[in-house]
């Protein structure tokens, strides 16, 4: 097995919870992780908050009895970096204080509004989490993040950081991967075309790009600290996803690109759709398409001629690439947009 360190980002409300956050630090280096995170936050720390968050492999919330500094938008930055976790998909490790309202008056929150805030978002964390670990005091910790860490990591695997002196191991496992790559091309010409077909044997029409089609997805939307998972639905042309999805595939990228593209665009667009339902919205995560729609929408630009196989990557996976059809296409209509927007 690889030898592995992994980062850990912490995101605390900032002073109530030195003592502990300090328990933390110090029992995550025992384990061998790295530990990283901010105490004090203003608007021009977030960007860089949001670059060591893209970069942790796991991320641990530590909640005592304060929601935190409040940003411009009425959200408390603890809060805000939890949720661009939760849009990275990050894995989160909450830790609870088991009785908040019995700590130090000073450690607590003065106002009733930033009390609800808190009681709201604590709520929300049970509820929507599943590794959550409750602490009484800070010396509880140690022992708490011993027992836990290491299910998260089973639970949870993450890139990490290997040691140098394993590479001569990871090496020995790449050779292998190598040999079983190497059988796999020698398999019949046929049987890897079968393989690479998105829909083997199934023919279906082709479709004009005017035409439209209707998917559903599931989202995850947050108003006044509250949480809700919906399932909207969002109706679009054909060229309108050709658009979103096209220049994913240029240059070339594995047949998974077509989720995370789709995801990518419904992330930046879900709030108008969830606004119907939540007027004051102010948040989504984790949009995520239908498999049924997503699969139907590959087999579509397969089958118009947009997209096509080009061959297999280092990692033995299918690539895809717009066709020259598909390229023009995007093209004529990008250059549209340009027009229409000048």
């Amino acid at each position: 097995m690889i030898d592995k360190q992994y980062h850990v980002y912490i995101s605390t409300a900032g002073p109530d919870t030195q003592p502990e956050r300090a328990v933390v630090q110090q029992t995550l280096a025992s384990l061998g992780f790295f530990s990283w995170g901010l105490e004090d936050r203003t608007p021009l720390t977030t960007a860089f908050a949001r670059r060591q968050i893209d970069e942790c492999d796991y991320f641990l919330l530590l909640l005592g009895s304060k929601y935190g500094e409040l940003s411009a938008s009425g959200v408390s930055y603890m809060h805000l970096e939890y949720i661009y976790a939760v849009t990275k998909q990050k894995p989160i490790i909450v830790l609870l204080h088991e009785s908040p309202d019995s700590r130090l008056t000073s450690l607590q929150e003065t106002t009733q509004d930033a009390k609800i805030k808190f009681q709201d978002f604590r709520r929300q964390l049970q509820r929507e989490r599943e590794m959550v670990v409750t602490y009484r005091e800070a010396r509880d910790l140690e022992l708490a993040l011993r027992h836990a860490m290491p299910q998260f990591v089973t639970r949870y695997p993450a890139q990490g950081w290997i040691r140098p002196m394993q590479t001569q191991r990871l090496q020995d496992e790449i050779d292998q991967l190598r040999q079983k790559i190497a059988q796999l091309e020698s398999q019949p010409q046929a049987a890897v075309a079968e393989r690479d077909s998105l829909v083997p044997g199934l023919d279906i029409p082709k479709v004009n790009g005017d035409e439209e089609f209707s998917f559903d997805y599931k989202v995850h939307a947050y108003q006044d600290g509250n949480f809700r998972e919906l399932r909207p639905q969002r109706r679009m042309s054909w060229n309108d996803l050709l658009m979103v999805i096209g220049p994913g595939f240029s240059p070339g990228a594995p047949e998974e690109n077509f989720g995370r593209v789709i995801n990518d665009y419904l992330n930046s667009h879900a709030l108008e759709d969830v606004r119907e339902v939540m007027p004051r919205a102010h948040a989504v995560a984790r949009s995520q398409i239908n498999v049924r729609g997503l699969h139907t929408i590959k087999m579509q630009l397969k089958q118009n001629g947009w997209i096509v196989p080009i061959g297999r990557d280092n990692r033995h996976r299918v690539l895809w690439e717009l066709s020259p059809a598909g390229e023009r296409l995007l093209s004529k209509m990008l250059a549209k947009q340009r027009f229409k927007n000048a």
